[in-house]
């Protein structure tokens, strides 16, 4: 997990913030050259807009990370349901993965491991917590599921989508 566990995490500065935040904490942790950025400067380099139901659009932040060189990587979209029992196709390198949370809506985490149906995450939104106070934490986390849990139909905290990029 290349050191995964020594960056230390990324907490969101307000509830729509979790992809710049995430995206800052990738970029530390996967390293090879790429730009060193905070959230704050994630957030300056791409002006992303709202999706449909006023949290992100995956498919904007897809567009936005493939389309930059700076980044070094290759930039997927990729039906988490067809994973839960599977690894993400991502490689070795840490993954960004859209879910919604049953308390905060549509959300992102990134994934640097996984063995079955447990992952290890940096989660930006340790709740409860306060805007602008939130440290993120890194965690091994059964909780959340990689697609459709069919054990639980009804659940709302399916990781739908899976943002990878590798090197």
């Amino acid at each position: 997990m290349a050191g995964y566990w020594d960056v230390p995490p990324i907490g969101q500065f307000d509830e729509g913030s979790c992809w710049a935040a995430c995206l800052a904490w990738w970029l530390a942790a996967v390293g090879g050259g790429r730009p060193s950025w905070t959230q704050r400067q994630a957030q300056e380099e791409y002006s992303l807009p709202p999706g449909p139901d006023g949290a992100f659009d995956p498919a904007t932040v897809v567009a936005a990370l493939r389309g930059d060189p700076r980044l070094g990587a290759r930039v997927s979209l990729h039906r988490a349901s067809l994973y839960s029992y599977h690894r993400l196709p991502i490689g070795d390198l840490a993954a960004m993965i859209v879910y919604r949370h049953p308390v905060i809506g549509a959300h992102m985490n990134v994934i640097f491991g996984q063995v079955g149906r447990t992952l290890w995450a940096m989660e930006p939104y340790p709740y409860p917590g306060e805007s602008g106070a939130r440290s993120g934490a890194l965690l091994v986390r059964s909780d959340l599921r990689l697609g459709r849990d069919h054990a639980h139909p009804t659940r709302s905290d399916a990781a739908e989508w899976a943002i990878g990029a590798r090197a």
